[in-house]
């Protein structure tokens, strides 16, 4: 039977893609290849809305999925991305009015490191976040910020002292199988005598399908929004949906939502995706073309991917399954140096590993000139190439 979309409820969909073993977290890393090898695995089942445009995997299990103290998706330790967190930080204080009573909660806030920021702001009466994968506690701040280290359900509503009138759940909604619950769970801790807003930040499937980014299809996003899927969304959980804009090089989306007696519009803004058809076969050429462009840069030097997050462990999967290409990837975040990438076994090292002659391929374009320069301070000549395979960067 023909899975109805979680969204809109039409049956009219397409395959997007799918893959028999793929990991259940790209974010969990490893201390040895064989533990990598063998991390625990899901299939992957992506289908493409006709109506919405919102992609989904049906074979998505959630009891698969354990956010603990090992789970690290830490991306501040670049500053294009610290950058880009600043000005949603930034897009947030200017949507406050001027009282001095505004009680804030983030779901899926990591190790609190948007509170922190904030925090410094000084325009909240209370800071809460919810976060499974928590693994300490603020330090340096009042007592007014608190974490707690649970999921965001209706349980969790019992935890929260103070009437709230701002919520934020940036990179969470993609990873929630039931987005429709979870947004009318939302709905229903607010208080409807008093405006409140959320604002929502999530990658744009629509980005994903134009630039073709298979990289960007893994089992933890089980949940992928187009803008016409975010407008029916947020309108059907009982919100009035102000504007939905792109975000981070248009890669994400950023919907900003109140609680307005509106029943708002659904206005499709963006072109549809008719359809996926051709995905597959895309993938394919996309598989053969960087295997050989591999293969051709190895005589030369060793070939490193730069990126062990998400689109790093997800390339690294269709392109190197058995880890034999790849010298390895290299990684900012020192927390993941030492480690091992799942199921491909794929090392991870820090950027002072690279040498002359060596080739690196970036994950995310929007890090390229952060990277060139990192490259260029070690005065080593390093070919750079992004994804597209369009870019190629010489850095001496």
């Amino acid at each position: 039977m023909t899975s109805a979309c979680p969204i809109c409820a039409t049956k009219r969909n397409s395959v997007l893609d799918q893959r028999l073993r793929v990991p259940v977290l790209q974010n969990r890393v490893w201390p040895d290849r064989v533990s990598a090898r063998s991390a625990p695995v899901g299939r992957l089942d992506m289908r493409l809305c006709a109506n919405c445009n919102f992609a989904w995997n049906t074979a998505f299990d959630s009891k698969l999925i354990v956010y603990d103290s090992f789970y690290d998706n830490n991306q501040l330790v670049s500053q294009a991305f610290s950058d880009h967190v600043d000005a949603m930080v930034q897009r947030i204080i200017n949507s406050l009015g001027e009282g001095a009573d505004t009680h804030l909660v983030e779901i899926g806030c990591g190790q609190g490191d948007l509170l922190r920021r904030l925090a410094k702001t000084n325009r909240f009466a209370s800071l809460t976040g919810f976060d499974p994968a928590f693994r300490s506690v603020i330090e340096g701040h009042d007592a007014n910020t608190r974490i707690h280290a649970c999921l965001f359900n209706k349980d969790a509503l019992n935890l929260l002292s103070h009437p709230v009138n701002v919520v934020v759940a940036r990179h969470t909604i993609e990873h929630i199988h039931r987005p429709l619950e979870f947004l009318r769970t939302i709905r229903a801790a607010l208080d409807d005598t008093r405006p409140t807003k959320l604002f929502l930040e999530t990658p744009d499937i629509g980005w994903i399908m134009e630039n073709f980014q298979p990289q960007d299809l893994f089992y933890e996003h089980c949940s992928i929004f187009s803008k016409r899927a975010m407008q029916i969304a947020c309108t059907a959980a009982g919100f009035n949906l102000c504007t939905v804009s792109s975000v981070f090089s248009d890669q994400y989306l950023w919907a900003e939502v109140d609680t307005a007696d509106s029943q708002g519009t659904v206005e499709p803004n963006a072109p549809l995706i008719r359809t996926s058809d051709g995905f597959h076969a895309k993938r394919l050429d996309f598989v053969e073309r960087w295997r050989d462009l591999i293969t051709t840069l190895r005589k030369d030097g060793r070939v490193w991917l730069w990126g062990a997050s998400s689109k790093g462990v997800t390339f690294a999967l269709i392109v190197d399954p058995d880890g034999d290409l790849l010298a390895g990837a290299i990684d900012i975040n020192l927390k993941k140096v030492g480690q091992f990438m799942p199921l491909t076994g794929v090392p991870i090292y820090d950027p002072t590993r690279l040498e002359s002659g060596d080739s690196v391929i970036v994950m995310n374009p929007n890090y390229l000139a952060e990277i060139s320069e990192q490259i260029a301070s070690q005065h080593k000549s390093i070919r750079l190439l992004t994804l597209d395979a369009a870019h190629f960067e010489m850095t001496a």
